[in-house]
């Protein structure tokens, strides 16, 4: 036994490591942001001149992490305090995103987001921000792939999303949609894809429909680079007393993921619902993501982005030259990052929002916004 010792060692680590490798890490995580900002934010009174404003944003989660999980969830609060008005407002929002690998084959996502903000224009959505009114929005979504061979992977999936405008008399939106989609690697970069999508929109115990085909392309073009494009009919069942007909779908989306460069670029034209003012609508966007990182302390980022939609099914072009029942705007912001150390760093950025509301109950409101703000992001654990 003297002699063996490292024998019985080796033998005692080579026995404990499957148990070891395949135990589930916890790990909490905490973020403190101070921002201090100048907003010209028209709910402040309408005069357009601004004010300095105080944000503080607590964000604590917790991230799970083993050889089939991973999990990643957060909870986030907003207090913001104007110095001007003396008025102070606190927003919520909460997150989850995890991936089960139940097999070789066989994989479970899922992601859920919800928001109660006073601001619609900070909601991860283009177009909700039609009103000045405090808006509650969640988005979930839960997927099932299934490699049935080597080359071809199916995947079933659904969406859900629900937006209410906090108001008396206001009801809420709901958007249901399910899908199935197949895809074939035809060579190392080419995929090619067929879908099938219903979606349900429900307002006011009012139900419109979809049923959608297309098809997809997805193309690497380089290792950290991928572009995807789909495309294809839908058909809008209108409620009761309502037109429906046929719309156009097509989506295109360049993503790049690298060490020091991310790019993300999405445009196209689709029915979307859960709005919180109609059932639903049809709708052009465009957005721009990119984030520079130069070193390990200093990065730059910026993002652009532009939507315009009005009530389904009509697709007016004549929006370009000025229509009357269509919502419109954009968002551009700017931003750089300083990271002191590895539980420090320092931010600014500028932020432009431009979303006017010519339909339905929003008719009128103007949300055109300036933000100039100034950051530092302590990150504890």
């Amino acid at each position: 036994m003297k002699g063996n010792w490292k024998k019985w060692l080796l033998a005692g680590l080579m026995f404990a490591a499957p148990a070891a490798q395949g135990a589930t890490i916890w790990e909490p995580r905490l973020r403190l942001t101070a921002e201090e900002r100048f907003d010209d934010d028209l709910r402040l009174g309408g005069d357009g001149t601004g004010q300095l404003m105080t944000k503080l944003t607590p964000r604590l989660g917790l991230e799970a992490k083993d050889a089939r999980l991973t999990l990643d969830s957060f909870y986030a609060a907003d207090l913001l305090m104007r110095h001007g008005s003396g008025r102070t407002t606190l927003d919520h929002r909460g997150g989850l995103e995890a991936r089960q690998l139940l097999s070789r084959t066989l994989r479970l996502d899922a992601a859920v987001r919800v928001f109660r903000v006073t601001d619609p224009s900070s909601l991860p959505r283009d177009g909700l921000a039609r009103s000045t009114l405090p808006t509650f929005f969640t988005q979930a979504t839960l997927g099932v792939t299934n490699r049935v061979s080597q080359r071809i992977d199916v995947r079933a999936g659904y969406r859900f999303e629900a937006v209410r405008i906090i108001d008396v008399g206001q009801q809420a939106g709901y958007a249901h949609t399910p899908s199935l989609e197949a895809w074939h690697r035809t060579t190392r970069r080419l995929s090619l894809g067929l879908e099938y999508r219903y979606q349900g929109f429900l307002y006011e115990g009012s139900l419109s429909q979809s049923h959608g085909a297309a098809l997809g392309l997805r193309y690497r073009l380089t290792r950290p680079t991928t572009l995807t494009v789909r495309g294809g009919p839908v058909r809008y069942l209108a409620p009761v007393g309502q037109q429906g007909g046929w719309v156009p779908r097509v989506n295109v989306e360049l993503q790049r993921e690298g060490e020091l460069l991310d790019v993300g670029v999405s445009m196209g034209h689709d029915l979307v619902g859960a709005n919180g003012f109609t059932n639903a609508l049809w709708a052009d966007y465009a957005s721009l993501l990119l984030a520079r990182r130069f070193n390990q302390k200093f990065s730059v980022f910026g993002a652009a982005s532009f939507f315009r939609n009005g009530v389904a099914p009509s697709v007016d072009w004549a929006v370009f030259r000025g229509a009357s029942r269509v919502s419109q705007g954009y968002a551009v912001s700017g931003g750089v990052e300083y990271r002191i150390d590895r539980r420090l760093a320092a931010q600014g950025a500028v932020d432009r929002i431009a979303q006017v509301g010519l339909a339905d109950s929003a008719s009128t409101v103007d949300l055109t916004r300036n933000v100039f703000a100034v950051r530092l992001v302590v990150t504890p654990w």
